[in-house]
């Protein structure tokens, strides 16, 4: 039997329901996310992100004086 890791803040989460999508790294294990995306890969993600944000920052210098 394994032996269940504290998660990053501090809980051993014996709840399998909330188990998806965890990444374990350097024997730390941490949620990486949602795992319900409506982009199909995090780069896209990251780009529609960057993409609204400079549209935010555009819309912001054109109108306010």
């Amino acid at each position: 039997m394994s032996e269940k890791k504290p998660m990053a803040n501090g809980s051993s989460n014996g709840d399998e329901t909330q188990t998806i999508d965890i990444h374990e790294e350097d024997g730390f294990r941490y949620h990486r996310g949602s795992a319900l995306s409506i982009f199909s890969s995090d780069r896209t993600e990251d780009f529609m992100a960057l993409v609204l944000a400079l549209l935010i920052a555009l819309g912001v210098y054109l109108f306010v004086d």
